[in-house]
């Protein structure tokens, strides 16, 4: 069974694991949520023996969104005036995991004594009361709800909503106009006028998707047609099947090893693509690629002639 529960980062200050651990408790139930910070090497994301720097960028990657803790750790001077900051990696971190996820993925909970610079605004602040519990959890609240509300399809680095968006005007509207326009489509002579689509989304991506698809493919018997659609320079095949007087059109979207490069590019050299943290950053672009185009389908009035199914449903 595929965990479906999107990933929270939390990042704070090694004196502040309680709190973080209040947040986590907090945030558990809708989410999968992963501390870290310096005392935390057994469960966190980093391991003391990789690079530092190397290990944010991989968690800036793997998770959907993230919560840097800002608590008074460090006295400092401003214009002349002793004011309680942040740790300076805490800072660094929020910087790092706003830039790569946006700013309606990443939150600052933060200390209401803080002391921050006119550059955060614009970012999602929290602000809480350390001596009060009520105060931390509503302002959790307020970054969870956030969090719930966020779609899976907004852009980042992975061109998941795009693949997704060339996919559906390429072949899946040519294909709909097509049977909406001809009210139907013939196989040998037949008019089948209850036509449907299915779009096998496979649940993970191998190096070779063609051979991937093939093999899929050999579980169902379909014989491939071909039509021209204005506008287009060559014919469109798809492979189609008949069943109960209806004819169904089956594509495996091979466009989607666009999703498995950019992961191996963006990701760096030394991570481990057959690992459970590159299987979580591929499915979440699986779940964007299938959210957007759900989405296309629903806005264009397609949706109730669009079937999208994962490999696994195949059988059932």
């Amino acid at each position: 069974m595929i965990d479906l529960k999107r990933k929270v980062f939390i990042g704070s200050s090694s004196e502040e694991t309680l709190l973080a651990e209040k947040v986590r408790e907090q945030l558990s139930p809708d989410f999968d949520v992963t501390i870290w910070n310096e005392k935390l090497w057994d469960t966190a994301v980093f391991k003391i023996n990789q690079n530092f720097l190397s290990d944010l960028l991989k968690a800036s990657l793997q998770f959907d969104f993230g919560i840097l803790i800002g608590t008074t750790d460090d006295k400092v001077m401003f214009r002349g005036e002793e004011v309680m900051q942040p740790r300076d990696n805490v800072i660094f971190e929020l910087g790092l995991f706003t830039g790569r996820m946006g700013t309606s993925k990443c939150a600052f909970l933060i200390e209401k004594d803080v002391k921050l610079l006119s550059d955060f605004k614009g970012l999602t602040l929290a602000y809480f009361d350390k001596s009060s519990d009520a105060s931390i959890a509503t302002a959790v609240k307020e970054i969870k709800d956030m969090f719930l509300a966020s779609v899976d399809d907004e852009i980042n680095f992975f061109p998941s909503a795009t693949l997704a968006s060339v996919y559906f005007a390429n072949l899946i509207t040519p294909i709909c106009r097509y049977i909406i326009e001809n009210g139907g489509f013939t196989v040998k002579d037949i008019l089948y006028k209850k036509c449907k689509v299915n779009v096998i989304v496979p649940d993970k991506i191998s190096d070779d998707v063609n051979l991937q698809f093939e093999k899929l493919k050999s579980q169902i018997q379909t014989e491939n047609v071909s039509f021209k659609y204005a506008g287009r320079p060559r014919s469109i095949n798809i492979d189609t099947q008949i069943k109960n007087e209806t004819l169904e059109f089956v594509d495996f979207p091979t466009i989607i090893a666009g999703i498995n490069h950019s992961i191996s590019n963006l990701l760096p050299h030394d991570f481990n693509k057959l690992s459970p943290d590159y299987n979580s950053i591929l499915e979440r672009e699986l779940r964007r690629f299938i959210t957007t185009l759900k989405k296309l389908l629903l806005r264009n009035s397609f949706d109730e002639m669009v079937i999208v199914k994962r490999e696994s449903e195949l059988l059932t």
